[in-house]
């Protein structure tokens, strides 16, 4: 247990902002491009 506590903590030591920033640009344009393929909601299932 002790291992992996200090594998983590050496893992997280490597993780700096730009890591973070880049990781949530990736995130943001992945739903971007997914939100743009998305059809629209007419709700039209009642008719």
């Amino acid at each position: 247990m002790n291992k992996k506590i200090a594998l983590l903590a050496a893992f997280s030591a490597k993780i700096n902002r730009q890591h973070i920033q880049l990781v949530l640009v990736l995130i943001s344009l992945t739903m971007l491009v997914l939100g743009a393929g998305a059809p629209a909601d007419t709700g039209g299932t009642g008719r």
